[in-house]
């Protein structure tokens, strides 16, 4: 795994919990979907960009298809059979809630097989 030092955040209280609450989830996602890949990788990087902060979390997992995008967000949505990775299908959607509530975005990019990135940006 590697990272880099994210850049100060305004985020204390409860606030700063839900911002470790979905840091976590995304965590916990990258390492999960990359459980079966040879050398499992996951990176976690973030930048400034137009008066937000962008977080991003790699991984050289499963991945999914573009096509399907749109279910990622989705309360009960799961785009892998159910028995081949634990899980729900809440963590994202509420992921999303969340940054939403507090004028952030959240979104993804993936390739079968080759890994996903996972972003969430929110206002400086």
């Amino acid at each position: 795994m590697t990272t880099k030092p994210f850049p100060s955040t305004s985020s204390s209280g409860v606030k700063g919990r839900l911002f470790f609450l979905y840091t976590i989830n995304l965590l916990s996602n990258a390492i999960k979907y990359s459980t079966y890949s040879e050398a499992p990788r996951v990176e976690i990087n973030s930048y400034k960009k137009d008066g937000t902060i962008v977080y991003s979390f790699r991984d050289n997992g499963v991945g999914f298809d573009m096509t399907y995008a749109d279910k990622l967000f989705s309360i009960f949505q799961r785009l892998h059979p159910e028995g081949q990775f634990k899980g729900t299908g809440v963590g994202l959607a509420i992921v999303q809630r969340i940054v939403n509530k507090h004028g952030g975005k959240v979104w993804a990019e993936g390739k079968p097989g080759e890994g996903a990135i996972f972003y969430f940006s929110l206002p400086e």
